[in-house]
Formats: C-alpha cells, structure tokens, sequence
C-alpha cells in the first residue's frame, strides 16, 4: 500500500483520538518528598546593663535592687469604695398611693364585666389580681412552696466592714559608707566630663568645603577672563 494511503486511513482512523493514546501518560514513579521540621531561630534580648551607684561606680547587689512593681497597684475589681457598706433596702409603702390611683384613673368598663377599681375589699382585689395576672410558671412554684413545711424566712447577713489592709513595709535603704578619698576621685572625675552640648550633623556639614555649580565655575573663569584683559590693556598703556 502506498504511503499516501496510509496517511489517508491513519487521519480516517485516528481522527477522534481514544483515550489510549492521549491518557495515561508520565507514569513515571517519582520519589517521595518527606516534610522536615526545621526549627526556628530563636532571638535572645539583649542583657540589661546592671544598674551602678553614682558615688562609687559600683554595682548594685541583688537583694538591693528595688522590685520592679514596688510601686504597681492592683487594678480594681468592681471599681467601689469597700468602706461604703451595702445599705438595706426598704420596700416604700404604696398603699396610700395606691388607692389614690385606684380612685382618680379612668375606667374602661365591657358590660357584664366589672371594673376591678370598684372592689372595696384590698384583700380580694389582691387575690383577683394574683390569680388573673399569674403565669403558668409562678403558680406552680407557689403550689410547690405551699406543699413544703413551713419554716422562718431566711436572709442572707449584708457584708460588714472589710478587713483591714496588711501594707508590705521596707526597710530604710542605706547607701554603702564611701571614704572621702574614694568620693573626692569619683567627684574629680565627674568633674573633668563634658557638659557642652554638640550636634554633629551641624558640626559634619560645617567642616566640609562649599560645593559650587556649574554656573558658579563659568561665572568664575568669566571674571578672571575679564580681569586678565583688563590688566593687560592698562599695562600697554
């Protein structure tokens, strides 16, 4: 068979290619990349420097150091003054009020009801009201308390005063004696520094030489231009 007719038919018969040709291709095992923990590097701070006594340039001892939160103070709980104790609360008599009310408010009456404002007897009122105005869930916890035996109200005590604080006292601190030939050398020392005050970003800039420009420069060799011919036309006459 001629090869143009074996082009001919491989184009008829590899137009749509089939999956086993076109898929399933790299097949390649590769391997396997593992996940290494690599640790970070830790940064340690800087050492404070120790602090030293301004007389014999000594440093101080541990157990001499004042605390860092000596002079901290707790942050407050609730934010109130502990010595204004919780004063007991009196239920206010509303009767009086009450009844003022009950008389003088305008009334909304729907034949055959009666308006609860006409009852004379506080007692029924009361117990009418109890029953109307009574949830599902108040009335079982008063069928619930009727049932247990009755015992005195118990209150609870209000707090009383605080106890007293315990304030953290410290001993005097006392510097370490110096000899007055110790203090007299640190003093000349102290003596001999300098109390001038320097910029040197001022001091920089002012000791360096003025840069010029370019037209400063042809300004320049203008003038001493000028200057030359000027000399050399008086000195020819």
């Amino acid at each position: 068979m001629p090869n143009d007719k074996i082009k001919y038919y491989e184009d008829l018969l590899f137009d749509y290619e089939t999956s086993y040709r076109t898929q399933y291709r790299g097949g390649d095992i590769q391997p396997l990349v593992k996940t290494v923990y690599k640790a970070k590097p830790k940064c340690y701070r800087t050492r404070p420097a120790p602090l030293r006594d301004i007389h014999t340039l000594v440093d101080w001892k541990d157990s001499r150091i004042p605390p860092f939160n000596l002079f901290h103070k707790p942050k407050d709980i609730v934010r109130i003054n502990p010595w204004d104790v919780q004063q007991p609360y009196e239920n206010p008599d509303m009767e009086a009020s009450r009844e003022k009310v009950q008389k003088t408010r305008p009334r909304l009456v729907m034949t055959p009801a009666v308006s609860m404002d006409d009852i004379d007897e506080p007692a029924t009122r009361r117990i009418l009201c109890g029953e109307t105005y009574c949830s599902a869930a108040s009335r079982a916890m008063r069928e619930t308390a009727a049932l247990r035996p009755a015992r005195a109200n118990v209150k609870a005590p209000l707090p009383g005063l605080p106890a007293p604080a315990n304030p953290i006292t410290l001993p005097k601190l006392q510097p370490p004696f110096v000899s007055p030939e110790w203090r007299m050398e640190t003093a000349s020392w102290d003596a001999r520094q300098l109390r001038a005050h320097c910029d040197h970003t001022k001091s920089f800039w002012l000791g360096q030489a003025p840069m010029r420009c370019q037209m400063c420069d042809e300004t320049a060799i203008v003038q001493a231009h000028r200057k030359m011919l000027r000399d050399l036309k008086y000195s020819g006459r």
